[in-house]
């Protein structure tokens, strides 16, 4: 993945801009834009164990929960999630945002992202944004 790199999450409601990666900087950190109106798997609660996430809104709005606290950010705000604490994002604004999200240390995140693209790619998620349970094989008589 280079900076530049835009991926197709579009059955999540999203593109991500690549912007930073941890091969620049040394895993460091992976930064990259959410552009959309993120719904289904992305917007679900969740939490990173090892890893703080901080969200700035370019455009739109966001409203960012943090265990039971909830908090719209708005253009020019921004935030920061703690390692461990359960969080979730979603759109608060009248259409699609621009949110800058960063992730110390990189981790797998730039994998994760490649992951949700493809599985988009393919038309595995259900309408709700959720993966699809795999098929079951018939039993062979």
């Amino acid at each position: 993945m280079q900076p530049g790199t835009v991926l197709d999450i579009s059955a999540l409601g999203v593109e991500v801009h690549v912007r930073k990666t941890a091969a620049q900087t040394g895993g460091k950190l992976v930064e990259f834009d959410v552009v959309g109106e993120p719904r289904g798997l992305i917007a679900a609660a969740h939490v990173h164990t090892t890893q703080t996430e901080r969200h700035e809104v370019l455009e739109g709005a966001m409203r960012l929960t943090l265990s039971r606290a909830t908090r719209v950010l708005r253009a020019g705000e921004a935030m920061a999630v703690p390692p461990g604490v359960a969080h979730r994002q979603r759109g608060a604004g009248a259409g699609p945002g621009r949110v800058r999200v960063q992730l110390r240390p990189a981790g797998r995140t730039e994998a994760f992202l490649e992951r949700l693209a493809e599985l988009s790619a393919a038309g595995a998620y259900n309408p709700l944004g959720v993966t699809a349970p795999p098929r079951g094989r018939r039993a062979s008589a």
